[in-house]
């Protein structure tokens, strides 16, 4: 009786078993380091941040890039520990630091250490910011008059947006603001004497540019608009030269007008950034514990050309820059056939203007991951189900025209994909 007992339990207990190490696994395997992190680390008694991009290489190694331009050495992770080399090169002189640090729920804890010390340098996954936010020119008609007005949208503490419509016109207040698969919505109150309008907006973000109506009782009022500071917006690639040679350099600008300024693969916060007409400044402030000082940038924008000085008290730097190419090309919806014994089986790629997207087959759409666009190369992941089982898929491929080429790698091995794009 105890012998078929033990048999008894043996196929229930082996298989459960199985079940939670397959589980064990798939939850281990979520926790992918490839992509891209914020990091943040103190240094000098100031928060600094930094990009680290970690890739996979065709062998399965890894490759990572701190900043826009340190290639790393050494890249390593096993059982959720990350370890690198970065090497920092400045002028004729060369040093290296190592990273040792541990993912865990989505977050990275670890240290950067030297011959010279040690300091905290912790991340957490890359998130851009919404399309939606900034200021934006809106001009529309009502009868024979043509209205303009600036609606500012901003972001809350909790992630939620909120809006401001700024008009020389009566008082305007905005509420109900929505961002979602590239469409903008808001409810718009105003007020003129005694008379009060309400209308509500539904609209499209297309880069730049903002394409809607206004709905309200009285009817339909197409509405269009445009970014301020738009000409600035984007990643550009610097150059900068002084008494201590020539160095490169990267900044990034967001749409709400604040951006970042690398320094040595580190990221400082610009403040104070504007942009009248063709003339931009912004300024660095910069230091080591009670000691501070302020960086000043003036210049003049020319189509994609940047060109200015950097002033101080230190001294000044001629200081050129070109805008990097966009990723948008990759934005929209792209329709994957391919052919089988059965069927012509359909599959949809659509790729937000926030850099999310979907992927869809047989009507089950599924969040892609760690969407990498690298000039005309796009590379993305999927997590799929079928028949209770778990797989990880990715894409890899390129651009070209209207056709997006590739191959999705599965363990199985690789198949050729061809998309177009439809939208």
């Amino acid at each position: 009786m105890s012998r078929i007992l033990n048999k008894t339990i043996g196929r229930i207990l082996v298989p459960a078993c199985l079940m939670l190490l397959t589980q064990a696994s798939l939850i281990l395997a979520a926790e992918d380091i490839t992509g891209q992190w914020e990091m943040t680390m103190e240094f000098g008694g100031r928060d600094s941040y930094a990009m680290l991009t970690i890739s996979k290489n065709a062998d399965g190694t890894l490759a990572g890039k701190w900043g826009s331009r340190d290639n790393l050495s050494d890249v390593k992770f096993q059982d959720g520990k990350l370890t690198f080399v970065r090497t920092i090169q400045f002028g004729d002189q060369e040093f290296s630091m190592d990273y040792a640090g541990t993912l865990k729920d989505g977050k990275i804890t670890g240290a950067m250490s030297s011959d010279q010390g040690e300091f905290d340098v912790n991340g957490v996954r890359f998130k851009p910011k919404s399309p939606a936010l900034g200021t934006w020119d809106i001009r529309f008609n009502i009868g024979d008059r043509d209205i303009t007005g600036q609606l500012a949208v901003s972001e809350k503490p909790d992630g939620t947006l909120e809006g401001k419509w700024m008009s020389d016109r009566g008082n305007t207040v905005i509420s109900n603001v929505k961002f979602k698969d590239g469409k903008l919505t808001f409810s718009r109150k105003s007020t003129f004497g005694d008379n009060t309008y309400e209308s509500d907006f539904d609209g499209t973000i297309a880069g730049n540019d903002i394409t809607g109506v206004f709905k309200s009782q009285q009817g339909e009022m197409p509405a269009k608009g445009t970014r301020v500071g738009a000409a600035l917006v984007g990643k550009w690639d610097l150059t900068s030269v002084s008494e201590f040679g020539t160095m490169p350099g990267m900044m990034r600008i967001n749409g709400d007008m604040t951006g970042r300024y690398e320094f040595f693969g580190g990221e400082i916060p610009m403040k104070d950034l504007k942009l009248y007409g063709n003339q931009v400044t912004f300024a660095l402030e910069m230091g080591w514990g009670d000691e501070t000082f302020t960086l000043n940038f003036k210049g003049t924008l020319d189509g994609k050309n940047l060109k200015g000085q950097m002033t101080s008290d230190r001294g000044t730097s001629e200081i050129t820059g070109k805008k990097a190419e966009e990723a948008s090309a990759v934005i929209g919806t792209w329709e994957f056939t391919r052919e089988t014994q059965q069927e012509t089986r359909t599959s949809m790629l659509k790729i937000m203007p926030d850099m999310t997207g979907t992927y869809t087959f047989r009507d089950n759409p599924v969040d892609i991951k760690d969407l990498k666009v690298n000039g005309n190369n796009v590379s993305f992941k999927i997590e799929m189900s079928f028949n209770d089982r778990q797989f990880t898929m990715e894409f890899k491929g390129k651009i070209e025209d209207k056709t997006l080429k590739g191959e999705f790698i599965t363990q199985r091995g690789a198949r050729e994909a061809i998309g177009k794009k439809i939208d």
